[in-house]
């Protein structure tokens, strides 16, 4: 067995996927009630980890969002924050389309676009999600795409809110 500990966590998600399988097995087995409460209240906590590193509503980096409208500069900044916001509507759109279909190129090619427009905002477990969702459309993987589907809209849609929200006028005042 590899030592968790051994290595920089720096995508949790192989370690929540071996927590998931354990927790699944144990499910499977005999259990005093005391334990089974145990079990249920580590699967929720596990549901509520995998939720916010999927959507990453929880895991909006201002810093790196406000650093992008620095670079930016006051009299851009504004076009770019209206920019990126229909840019991410059009994604969700088109991603909604996508994944009630579901038609992998779509979705191949709106979470491909979802990955930057993600990582450039500071939405890092929206970014990890697109990624994931990304690769199981490469992989014809459709079980997952419906599994995560809905989690990465909603993380979108947090996403957008959180853009619109972003008010600069001309000169760089928030």
């Amino acid at each position: 067995m590899v030592d968790p500990f051994a290595l920089p966590l720096l995508d949790p998600t192989p370690q929540l996927t071996l927590l998931r399988a354990a927790l699944t097995r144990l499910a499977g087995s005999t259990l005093p009630a005391t334990a089974r409460m145990a079990l249920a209240e580590a699967q929720m906590a596990l549901s509520a980890l995998e939720t916010v590193m999927l959507n990453g509503s929880a895991a909006i980096d201002r810093s790196v969002f406000d650093s992008l409208l620095a670079m930016a500069g006051p009299d851009i900044a504004p076009e770019l924050v209206a920019q990126m916001a229909a840019d991410l509507r059009a994604v969700s759109i088109a991603l909604a389309r996508g994944l009630a279909l579901p038609d992998l190129e779509a979705i191949k090619a709106q979470t491909h676009v979802l990955v930057a427009l993600a990582g450039s905002a500071g939405a890092r477990g929206l970014e990890q999600g697109a990624q994931r969702v990304n690769l199981a459309a490469h992989h014809g993987d459709t079980a997952q795409i419906n599994e995560m589907g809905p989690g990465l809209l909603a993380g979108l849609g947090t996403l957008i809110a959180f853009v619109e929200a972003t008010q600069i006028t001309p000169g760089g005042k928030k």
